[in-house]
């Protein structure tokens, strides 16, 4: 939404076409042109499908985002090697998947901005979150070496390392509130990010007023990782 109010025409790319239609519909509200495509970012048919009608429908793709992800809360001993695969396929295989994908295209416009949703547990280790962040951290340092090897094409790959924000994957903290509030505590700024926050510094990174910043993370978490 954040990408379409600064004026970018949207291909909205997830599993669930239903979803995707009511933010298909608000886009288009403002007077943008969005597309939406069923995909699952694990699988290369989907991900040529997804560069192939976005393609038909806007000519060219100026912007990546990779923002599916999951997050498994389980104790290392106890992940099964399925569990492990998935976190790993949905959190680091989508988006290389994905960049794989459109990296022709941007070469050949000789201009594109991939921007990578890592986290800040990429940065550090977390208690029972062993796959998500290993995950993280492959995604933040597969940005940096993207943004080396493509830079030679004006191909600018840059990462968002957010803290807890108020999405739906951070509901059981919320909903712990003895847990919601020692996490507080911790947090400088004494509350959890909000998505239009990242959303805003997305726009900074696809934008030509980043144009000279490439193999970047840059850390929203409230202060947290001053520490």
């Amino acid at each position: 939404m954040a990408l379409a109010e600064a004026g970018a025409d949207i291909s909205l790319v997830g599993r669930n076409l239903k979803n995707l239609g009511k933010v298909a519909f608000h886009v288009r509200a403002m007077g943008r042109k969005a597309v939406a495509i069923k995909a699952d970012v694990r699988r290369e048919r989907d991900i040529a499908r997804m560069v192939a009608r976005t393609l038909a429908s806007f000519g060219k793709i100026d912007i990546l985002v990779n923002n599916a992800g999951i997050i498994q809360r389980i104790s290392t001993m106890d992940v099964s090697l399925k569990e492990w695969k998935e976190i790993i396929d949905t959190n680091l295989t989508g988006p290389f998947l994905c960049m794989k994908a459109c990296q022709p295209v941007m070469a050949r416009q000789g201009k594109g901005s991939i921007i990578n949703l890592a986290s800040v547990a990429g940065l550090f280790g977390r208690e029972n979150m062993a796959g998500y962040c290993a995950s993280k951290g492959g995604v933040i340092n597969l940005t940096r070496a993207l943004a080396i090897e493509w830079a030679k094409y004006g191909i600018r790959v840059n990462a968002i390392a957010p803290g807890q924000c108020k999405t739906d994957m951070g509901a059981p903290l919320f909903h712990d509130k003895m847990a919601f509030r020692d996490f507080l505590r911790k947090v400088p700024l004494r509350r959890v990010g909000m998505p239009r926050e990242v959303g805003v510094l997305t726009i900074l990174l696809a934008s030509d007023a980043s144009d000279y910043m490439t193999g970047e993370v840059i850390v929203l978490d409230g202060g947290i990782s001053a520490f």
